[in-house]
């Protein structure tokens, strides 16, 4: 039976990883761009909104014209003409002069203010009293209040929100350069795991980090691989290994990272050519019997086959892991959305490892309450119920009822 002999801090392997390079670049169509980590700056080649246009419904005019206007003592102005949205004016203003404008609408020469239309009242054909004065470009956007040519208005490294598809949809970006979406392979093995279409038998379950994983993937901005089940077979794992480094960036397979007789994936892993291991077991808890491999820019994973650590060895390397894959310019902190709470239970830790617990969290009086969710590392329905975990020190013994922590959240 083999020992771990290369066990190794969360930091470390941080450390160890820190030089993963972003895969290439390709360019994708404006509709799939959203979640896609943007592979240069976009720089802006014009003005937006390239025209000085109204806020809002009302009358475009000189501000100065408005002085002194009061609901007591209106001031009367001429209208000379209506704005058509989505057209140049054909006409200006004089002193005393005003047009009808729509929100969006041009700003007519001579005109530099808006004011509202529930300030102002008909009082003829082609007259119309103004109640209250306006500054100057009160409810006017200026032709680059919004963008300046030659701005840098989104970042390398910026993961794309919809906000952003609508900045270069503004700008005419139809094709967005972005990052490669890395792709991960997926391998559960283990004679005791059979396919969730089959009923199992007494010994066995169901295929459970498949879906996991690929569920963890999908929601990190990668293409998960299925590769399907092996048994303890060491040939059968090989090929399996040998196919996922081909196809994918990086290879996640789990069971058998442990010590057990059975346990091939080191020798699998160390039968590669090109591969070193970089950590065989983790001070963390749980997900102690993790393995760690490298090929060059590609990473080999034996994650444990107990669902909840193999979820949280993701959660913890794989989420910062593939932010680095993708380029993405936050991926240099390990951290998930967080919120903080007030512990209401004591916990036990072990010193010298890093244990995460699950919680659930409650609201209840202003402030946001973690509720420990004890159970062992087989059971998914701890994970189902938990809305995140917390992290203790390695170099802490447990945490006293109602201190201060800080969740990661599994979703924001």
């Amino acid at each position: 039976m083999r020992s771990f002999f290369k066990v190794k801090r969360a930091e470390d392997i941080f450390e160890s990883l820190a030089d993963i390079k972003p895969l290439g670049t390709e360019c994708v169509p404006i509709t799939d761009a959203v979640t896609r980590v943007l592979a240069r700056d976009i720089i802006s080649g014009e003005d937006l909104p390239g025209f000085e246009r109204s806020t809002v419904d009302g009358y475009a005019l000189s501000a100065k014209d408005t002085f002194g206007a009061s609901e007591s003592l209106p001031t009367p102005f001429t209208v000379v003409g209506e704005v058509s949205m989505g057209e140049i004016p054909h006409f200006g203003l004089n002193r005393g002069e005003c047009a009808l404008i729509s929100t969006g609408g041009m700003l007519p020469k001579g005109a530099d203010a808006v004011v509202m239309i529930e300030y102002t009242q008909m009082v003829g054909d082609s007259v119309v009293e103004v109640s209250r004065p306006v500054s100057t470009l009160e409810n006017v956007i200026l032709a680059d209040d919004d963008v300046k040519s030659g701005q840098i208005v989104l970042h390398q490294g910026a993961q794309l929100r919809p906000q952003d598809l609508g900045v270069l949809a503004a700008l005419g970006v139809s094709q967005v350069p972005v990052f490669n979406k890395p792709r991960a392979a997926i391998i559960s093995t283990g004679e005791e795991i059979v396919d969730i279409s089959q009923k199992p038998k007494p010994g066995q379950i169901r295929d459970i980090n498949s879906y996991t994983l690929g569920g963890l993937c999908a929601t990190s901005g990668v293409e998960p691989i299925y590769l399907g089940i092996t048994g303890d077979r060491f040939e059968d794992l090989k090929g399996l290994i040998e196919k996922g480094v081909s196809q994918a960036d990086v290879v996640l397979l789990s069971g058998g990272s442990s010590v057990g007789i059975k346990d091939f994936t080191l020798d699998a892993f160390l039968s590669l050519q090109g591969v070193e291991i970089v950590a065989h077991g983790v001070s963390i808890s749980p997900g102690k019997p993790t393995i760690i491999a490298r090929k060059e820019n590609k990473t080999l994973w034996g994650l444990p086959g107990h669902p909840v650590s193999a979820m949280i060895i993701f959660d913890v390397f794989l989420r910062w892991l593939f932010g680095k894959l993708c380029g993405c310019s936050r991926s240099a902190e390990p951290v998930n959305h967080t919120v903080e709470a007030d512990l209401d239970m004591n916990i036990e830790s072990a010193s010298g490892r890093e244990d995460y617990i699950r919680v659930k969290l409650t609201h209840s009086e202003g402030r946001w309450l973690a509720r420990p969710i004890l159970g062992k590392s087989g059971l998914i329905s701890t994970m189902v119920e938990a809305d995140g975990v917390i992290r203790i020190d390695m170099n802490t013994e447990g945490l006293y009822r109602g201190e201060k922590v800080k969740v990661r959240l599994f979703s924001a």
